[in-house]
């Protein structure tokens, strides 16, 4: 017994050095039954039709809300986070409408390509070290990767869906590790939002119909990025020089006063 649990413990020392090494800014590690009121949340979700055109989201319900009916065998998921936290407000160039307005996170490098090869990397090393199977997900995957991220104590899901860190505010990209592995979860965070509504009023297209709910037809992201056909012409005017993607939200947070700025090269904004 002692032997196994050194062994995890040894695995966990690992799994949180090689994840610095690779310019993760946290790592934490959670269960896959950690997340039993995400399916009904899911479902209701798509029931309402808040999903929009993302017909992705409909056809792998069951898999998204449920991590062992994505891959049964898994014992532990491992979260990773990467800070992507820009170096002013975001939301100055919206008083600039001879400049279109691009999302912080869409401002350089593609974070799949930044993330998921350093992921990969950290995975063989837990191959190597456990013989244990594993598998790597960035954001492609049916992963519910927000309240799993929750569930491991990275943050909590602000009241606008989005995860929010009191070390790095609202600035964060997730990756997830499904493992064989056993190792001890950690401790899940409490939300700490209070009776703050900032991210809901700042919203220009009102796409939140309650505190953590969003309505994706009514979100700019998703007008601007993931919306098949034209835009609804009521959300035209509201958009603005916005050409891709939207921060309002995720920059009206109070919590972002004490995120620091990426510090991997590849997600800071280029000039350009």
């Amino acid at each position: 017994m002692r032997t196994s649990i050194s062994r995890a413990q040894n695995l966990r020392a690992l799994i949180d050095r090689e994840a610095r090494r690779a310019g993760f800014d946290a790592v934490a590690v959670t269960t896959p039954n950690a997340i039993p009121l995400a399916p009904a949340r899911l479902a209701e979700f798509v029931a309402d039709g808040f999903q929009g055109s993302m017909g992705w989201i409909a056809e792998t319900l069951e898999r998204r809300g449920e991590p062992t009916a994505l891959w049964p065998e898994v014992r532990s998921i491992i979260v990773l986070a990467m800070n992507y936290g820009p170096d002013h407000d975001p939301r100055a160039v919206l008083a600039k409408p001879g400049c279109g307005a691009i999302s912080v996170y869409a401002q350089n490098r593609d974070y799949h390509d930044v993330m998921k090869g350093r992921l990969k990397e950290i995975a063989g090393k837990i191959v190597a070290r456990s013989g244990s199977d594993v598998k790597v997900f960035v954001d492609t995957a049916p992963v519910m990767e927000k309240p799993l991220a929750e569930a491991a104590g990275l943050g909590w899901q602000g009241k606008h869906t989005n995860l929010v860190s009191r070390a790095h505010g609202s600035w964060l990209f997730l990756g997830t590790i499904f493992t064989t592995a056993e190792l001890a979860p950690d401790t899940p965070e409490d939300d700490h939002c209070g009776s703050c509504r900032a991210c809901l009023d700042v919203c220009p297209t009102d796409a939140f119909p309650a505190p953590y709910r969003l309505d994706a037809r009514r979100c700019i992201s998703y007008l601007t990025i993931e919306n098949k056909g034209p835009i609804p012409h009521e959300f035209r005017e509201k958009i603005g020089n916005r050409i891709y993607g939207c921060d309002d939200c995720l920059a009206a947070c109070p919590w972002n006063k004490f995120a620091q700025v990426a510090s991997e090269a590849k997600l800071v904004a280029r000039a350009d």
